[in-house]
Parts: structure tokens; sequence; C-alpha cells
């Protein structure tokens, strides 16, 4: 089947996804981050160009409301979508309304939603009948990817992909006696070479199991799918780049890294299956 039809046959009525964009898609997305477990976002107008800048959430101006997976996909009203057509099509348009600034994204849980300046609150009404909308669209389901096992909540499961993953990983090694290791970038597609690593290449830590898959806070995977979230494409492991990791942030912030070990054994403990 072609492509074409493939994405006509999981689009949703057009009147729904009017009333859902109307309300920048916030009970769409809480509908569906319930649904699929997958992380929910919003995307923000900032008044600043500067990324740097610490502006006040009350000065930012909300701009769609959705989720994504632990990578690049964005699951939102209109389909499956690439970051790249997201930002495109979508955010873009919608950010250049408000005039000259940036746009930051940043991932919640559900229960902060209701905290949030946007301009729609989640209505559980609207967010009842946004799950039966998605649960009976079976084409739009099967195009979104299922989370790998075990499922940690998405908000928390994120909190470990930048900067804490090294504790994570400390923390599966106590729980499962599994081997931490250090991903290593050697090389990045096109696009990604700005992510953040260290002087060896240091991108992110995770465990590794005896048949070669790796884990971290998404649960278990192949080892290049880890590296294809951080727009990896050529890698080592390094056993020795991870130790230093860790040692470095038990020597020059060994409060927060205690923190983030204990709350990652409790989530291990909670959602993992010994």
């Amino acid at each position: 089947m072609g492509q074409a039809k493939l994405k006509q046959r999981a689009a949703f009525a057009p009147a729904l996804v009017n009333e859902w964009e109307a309300e920048d898609g916030v009970n769409f997305a809480v509908a569906l981050a319930r649904v699929t477990g997958w992380l929910l976002h919003v995307d923000w107008w900032v008044p600043s160009l500067d990324p740097d800048n610490n502006v006040a959430l009350e000065d930012c101006k909300p701009l769609r409301v959705y989720v994504a997976d632990n990578g690049t996909r964005i699951f939102d009203v209109r389909g499956n979508r690439s970051l790249g057509d997201f930002i495109h099509r979508t955010i873009r348009p919608m950010a250049v309304r408000h005039g000259m600034g940036g746009v930051r994204t940043r991932y919640y849980a559900e229960s902060a939603l209701a905290t949030l300046p946007l301009r729609y609150a989640p209505d559980p009404p609207k967010i009842s009948m946004a799950v039966k909308a998605i649960e009976a669209n079976t084409a739009y389901l099967a195009s979104i990817p299922k989370r790998p096992e075990p499922c940690i909540p998405a908000a928390e499961a994120a909190e470990y992909t930048f900067g804490r993953c090294a504790a994570f990983a400390e923390a599966l090694r106590e729980a499962a006696g599994l081997d931490p290791v250090a991903l290593l970038a050697i090389r990045f597609e096109q696009g990604a070479e700005g992510t953040e690593r260290g002087s060896d290449g240091y991108v992110h830590s995770f465990v590794l199991h005896p048949d070669g898959m790796g884990e971290d806070s998404w649960g278990k995977a192949d080892v290049r799918e880890i590296a294809q979230r951080f727009g990896i494409v050529e890698f080592r492991l390094g056993r020795e780049a991870h130790s230093r990791v860790v040692n470095n942030l038990q020597r020059n912030s060994p409060e927060l890294y205690d923190a983030a070990f204990i709350k990652a054994k409790e989530l291990i403990q909670t959602y993992r299956q010994q």
C-alpha cells in the first residue's frame, strides 16, 4: 500500500483535528500519552534568541502540546511526523506570529500541565473522548512504536536521558548485575553534529545484557537504536569512560548524583521485573 494511502487511513476526521488544534492539542496529547505511554511535550515561544537566557515561563507563549518518543518522532493530531516536518510546517508558522524570538521544547508529566500557563487547561471529558477516538483509529496507533519494557513513566525516564544516565546505569548494575558502558560518538548524522558530548565523544551511559542488547531508563533496546536517538551513526562503547563520568559526578556534585542514584533505584524497583 502506498504511503499516501497509509496516511489517509491513519488520519482523523477534519472536524476532530480542527477541534483539537483550536485548543493547542492539549486534550489530544494527554489522551495519546495515556494510550501509548510516550512523552508529553510543550513548545513555547520565548521572547529571546539567546538559548541561555533564563526567561520566566509566564513571559512565554504556548504553541503546541504534543507527544513524542525518546528520539525525533512526533505524534501529533496530524499524524506520526518527523521532527523537521513538525518544526517547519507547524511550530515555525505559529512562532512567527508572536514576533522576534525563539522556540523552546520542554517535556512534562501529565500532572504538571495544570500548573503551566497554557491557553487551555486539560479538560477531562474531552480527554476521554479523544482516548476513544485514538483507540478506534487502529491505523494511527499502528504507526506509533510501542515503548520497550520495562516502562518507567515517560517524564521520569526522560530525566535520565541526559545528565543522569550514568546514575541510572549504576543503579541497574546494582539491581541486576549488568555491565555499564559509555556510548562514545565517532560520527553523527547530518543535522545532529551539535549534540552535546564530552571531549572523548561521551554522550550517554547504559548497561549491556549478555545478548548484546542495551538497557537504560527507556527500557531494553538494540544498542544501535539507542545511538540513533542521539543522531549517532558510528560509535564505540567504553567501560572506562563510563567509570570516569561517574567518578567526576561523585567528586563534583555528590549530592545531585546521590539523589539521582537513589531515585533511579526506586524506579527500577517499582517498574522493572527482576
